[in-house]
């Protein structure tokens, strides 16, 4: 598969002068904006997008949503490929089975490291690498891997990523040093930013200060919002509840901050956009069965 042209980005290494971004206005302006950007970056754009479930976290709802009853909920752990007529862009980058236990809280949970080696496959092919939060689950597979020198300098980074990473990583095995920054490609803006033909960057941080939410815009024409963490189901989003208490406490979210963002993408799939959260298990399968969503990587 070729490389997609190399994407105009501010190659920045310094983070000293992390930016305080202005606070941004969730509605139909910015979606006109994201629609516009999509198109300003020339080439062909994404015709399918697939995804890998690599892991499960068995949960009920009453810990996934605010108000939820007690029936089981899978929270999966996924990633996402964008397939482009010669390339693909990765979106969230999977992680290994050290980082995958800390999760478990001495639990065993499901893990299935042959996906995850098929999600490694697909990070080394492709053309760009997107990582919507600085959490084990979404960035472990770009830090802790045998690949890093081949598949770091193709992974984007904001600037509030990268400052979590080196300050106040997760866990210990997600820690950065300083020496590191220059193998990433480092971007700070304000609000949105397009990376690729029909791709645009949302920065959306309450979840983690640097969570992004990735905007496709394909081919023909169907629009779709990766999610990120802003909710960890769909049900979320419809019933624009966020996380339970104890969960938004534990994490340290900004719940002001989440609340304009679930309002928001409420509003999205009546506007002709498919949302794909990435922590679901009910939705996914369906979307799959559907044909808006295919099941496992292309791996050239």
């Amino acid at each position: 598969m070729k490389m997609l042209k190399p994407f105009i980005l501010a190659g920045v290494l310094l983070i000293s002068s992390l930016s305080q971004a202005q606070q941004i206005a969730y509605n139909d302006a910015l979606l006109q904006k994201i629609r516009t950007a999509a198109t300003s970056v020339s080439g062909e754009k994404a015709i399918e997008v697939r995804y890998i479930k690599f892991a499960e976290s068995p949960r009920t709802f009453s810990a996934t949503v605010e108000g939820g009853n007690q029936d089981p909920y899978i929270q999966a752990r996924t990633a996402y490929q964008l397939i482009f007529p010669h390339s693909s862009v990765m979106i969230d980058a999977g992680m290994d089975e050290a980082v995958h236990k800390f999760f478990g809280n001495g639990k065993k949970q499901p893990y299935f490291s042959s996906r995850n080696d098929t999600v490694q496959l697909a990070l080394q092919q492709a053309a760009k690498i997107l990582i919507t939060h600085e959490h084990g689950d979404h960035i472990a597979g770009v830090l802790r891997t045998a690949h890093y020198k081949d598949i770091a300098p193709k992974t984007i980074l904001t600037f509030q990523q990268l400052h979590t990473l080196l300050n106040k990583p997760q866990m210990p095995e997600l820690a950065m040093d300083s020496s590191q920054l220059k193998d990433f490609i480092a971007v700070d803006f304000n609000d949105i930013l397009p990376v690729a033909p029909g791709i645009v960057l949302i920065k959306a941080p309450g979840h983690t200060p640097g969570e992004i939410m990735v905007y496709a815009q394909f081919e023909n024409g169907k629009e779709y919002i990766f999610t990120g963490d802003v909710s960890w189901s769909y049900a979320g989003i419809e019933k624009k509840k966020q996380k339970p208490k104890d969960q938004v406490k534990r994490i340290g979210e900004d719940p002001v901050k989440i609340q304009f963002q679930l309002d928001w993408l409420n509003t999205l799939p009546d506007k002709g956009i498919q949302l794909l959260v990435s922590h679901d298990d009910i939705i996914q399968p369906q979307l799959v069965k559907k044909g808006i969503l295919k099941e496992g990587f292309l791996i050239k």
